[in-house]
């Protein structure tokens, strides 16, 4: 642990205008510690009562590992000054030299007495709290220590790790980012955030991390373990078989990565090589619960008493164990023995109540058994969790039906329609090679897959949707305009219409907008009346049926974004800061609309607001360089440069590209606000 939070500066104190003073610090600043203890000295003998000079020679004893040499010229330093919160810091870290821990933590607190926000204190009790293993209460303390340097990489970097370790996701997800931005390079925190992005459930985003981490150090077997897990997640099951094959180089004596690659080979349709492992695997680790279910899902296309008999031997050693018991349940079902398979997924619905797919399979089950009652009550559940899933639609409508509800019946059929069959897409090997390009390389080679793909299948809908938004997000918009023309010609389901339409909308393109718009509202898509008013144009017919849709989903950002942009654009500047107000208070963890909020408030010439809105989103994300070159540029238009500089400067050491050119713009805080998407990047210098 690093103790020298006592190298202070101390040009401002009156008694180290001493020329020996001075040297001893300049000693102390290179290192040089032997050479400042006799100038110390002497000035500790010049200057008895002086806490100061006590306090300094203390530590410079601690760095020549004279701690208990150290420890009474520490605690007279102390006695001296009982509320110096320097001092003190000093003597802190003199007794966690001195292996005493519950002591040194006892004056940190101390400290936080006197300075809640000192950040040498905040960071050492971080720390002793990971190593204590209170990762909560290590966040809040890297907390505070952020908010003091908001660009420190290491604090950024430990935040993240307490984060991640606390369960607290989103957080992780936020400050490593930030920290990514300093070093892109770094290694750790790109597996750092790799895993904080995979418990989110972004699995692309994950691998695209790990690929790159893989390719700067590819004898990590950390990171190729991991990328053999979240490929895995995401599909790509022969970039996950070549990541296990690398892991398993770096670490043989694996067993159950071992298991794993077997099981991701038998998965990829190898089943022989999936065997092999599996086979060894559960020979050699009879006990274990996982191997058994894993070998009864690779034999289960041939041999389907062999996979229930593994099945059984996996519950018999885990009765709880989830993936077995819907595995066993679904094999049941399909051999139609629907009594058998209830139990076990049933249990597994109480086990995990938001498992869609286990629900969906088990509304099925209450059909087949006549029971249309729990039927409908389980599928509704299950059509809540996937609103996207088009099979579990389809088994609700109909279950609906056999219960008599045909209203609703039909309408979730037209739900159903709407979305279309549903597409197996598997990801092709060579994807996280992909992943792993430059943000420039992926683009070119995107581009170049999509147009071949395109030419070959003309008549692809969804295709032509990718198409479409790759124009878009290249400026090429008459290019969208005529792919937009033949996705509306190949009348394809309200969903791929839709989609379409809003991106062509986000774009600013409403006349090619309309059209695919109404066809999606024609082919059963839902709320699409906001879209279709901001497609029209009218700017009174789009606030209104914006604020009709804010009545029946208050929470939606869009919404607001969308009817605040309209506001600006029109000059109406105090609607516009008055409706994010109301955004502000409903949505008080959305930054974005947060940040909004100041920027209307300063538009609007409430720059006090604004300043304290502005506050409180540093308070909360002191990492986040949106809001610090926002605060520049007010600071800027409130003839306070020096002030706007040091803004702009956090905001560069964070990554931001907004520089002083933008502070000088009268535009960009309108340009903000009237932005669509709203996606708050840092605008190029």
């Amino acid at each position: 642990m690093r103790i020298r939070a006592w190298i202070l500066c101390v040009a401002a104190m009156a008694w180290a205008q001493s020329p020996q003073l001075r040297d001893a610090m300049a000693d102390l600043q290179r290192g040089n510690f032997a050479a400042a203890e006799p100038k110390l000295r002497a000035e500790v003998a010049a200057h008895p009562d002086d806490s100061w000079p006590l306090s300094f020679l203390a530590a410079d004893l601690d760095s020549l590992k004279r701690v208990r040499e150290a420890d009474g010229l520490h605690r007279r330093a102390v006695a001296k000054a009982p509320r110096d919160g320097e001092v003190l810091n000093n003597f802190a870290a003199h007794l966690w030299l001195a292996v005493n821990e519950k002591e040194s933590a006892a004056v940190y607190e101390q400290i936080l007495g006197i300075d809640p926000s000192h950040a040498g204190a905040n960071l050492q009790l971080a720390r002793m709290a990971v190593n204590a293993g209170d990762f909560a209460k290590a966040m809040a303390h890297f907390e505070i220590a952020l908010r003091r340097d908001p660009a420190n990489f290491a604090v950024l970097y430990n935040l993240g790790i307490a984060a991640t370790r606390a369960g607290k996701l989103e957080r992780a997800h936020e400050v490593l980012e930030a920290a990514l931005r300093q070093q892109p390079r770094n290694v750790d925190v790109l597996y750092a955030l790799a895993f904080a992005d995979h418990g989110l459930r972004q699995w692309e985003a994950a691998v695209r991390l790990l690929s790159q981490a893989a390719r700067l150090e590819p004898q990590r077997a950390d990171v190729q373990k991991m990328l053999a897990i979240a490929t895995t997640d995401l599909g790509a099951l022969d970039d996950a078989a070549a990541a296990w094959d690398r892991y398993l180089k770096l670490a043989p004596n694996d067993d159950a990565a071992r298991r794993e690659r077997g099981y991701t080979n038998a998965q990829r349709g190898q089943t022989g090589l999936g065997l092999a492992d599996l086979e060894w695997f559960a020979a050699r680790h009879p006990d274990d619960a996982t191997g058994h279910y894993e070998l009864g899902q690779a034999v289960r296309g041939a041999d389907l008493a062999k996979a229930l008999e593994q099945f059984d031997r996996a519950l018999a050693l885990a009765p709880q164990y989830v993936p077995a018991l819907t595995a066993r349940g679904s094999l049941y079902y399909q051999e139609g023995r629907p009594e058998d398979a209830l139990k076990d997924l049933e249990t597994a619905a109480g086990l995990r109540p938001d498992d869609a797919a286990n629900l969906d399979r088990l509304g099925q089950t209450y059909q087949a058994l006549d029971r249309t009652a729990d039927a409908v009550r389980v599928l509704r559940r299950a059509a809540e969790l996937a609103p996207d899933d088009s099979k579990t639609q389809l088994h609700f409508a109909r279950a609906l039906a056999d219960a008599g509800e045909t209203a609703e019946s039909k309408v979730a059929m037209e739900r159903f329609r709407a979305l279309g069959t549903e597409e197996k897409h598997g990801v092709p090997a060579g994807y996280v090679e992909y992943l792993g390009l430059t943000e420039e390389q992926r683009h070119a080679d995107y581009r170049q897959r999509l147009e071949a793909a395109v030419r070959e299948k003309p008549d692809d809908a969804a295709l032509q949707e990718e198409y479409l938004k790759l124009l878009l997000g290249d400026g090429s918009f008459d290019r969208a305009a005529a792919a937009a023309r033949t996705i509306a010609a190949l009348k394809p389901n309200a969903a791929v219409l839709a989609d379409a339409g809003r991106a062509l909308l986000a774009a600013r393109q409403y006349a090619a907008a309309k059209p695919l718009l109404e066809q999606a509202k024609k082919a059963g898509a839902e709320g699409l009346e906001p879209d279709l008013a901001i497609a029209s144009g009218n700017a009174d017919q789009a606030l209104a049926a914006l604020r009709q849709a804010l009545e029946q989903s208050p929470d939606r950002a869009e919404l607001y974004r969308h009817a605040a942009a309209i506001l600006v654009e029109k000059g109406r500047t105090a609607e516009a800061e008055t409706l994010l107000d109301e955004a502000a208070r409903r949505l008080p963890n959305d930054r974005e609309i947060l940040l909004l909020d100041a920027a209307a408030a300063e538009l609007g010439g409430k720059g006090g607001e604004a300043e304290r809105a502005l506050a409180h989103i540093q308070e909360r994300w002191p990492e986040w360089d949106m809001a610090w070159a926002v605060q520049g540029v007010m600071l800027a238009r409130h003839q306070h440069p020096e002030e706007a500089r040091k803004a702009l400067e956090t905001a560069a050491a964070l990554g931001s590209r907004v520089g002083m050119g933008a502070a000088k713009d009268p535009g960009f805080l309108p340009g903000l606000l009237t932005a669509t998407p709203f996606h708050l990047q840092a605008q190029p210098r």
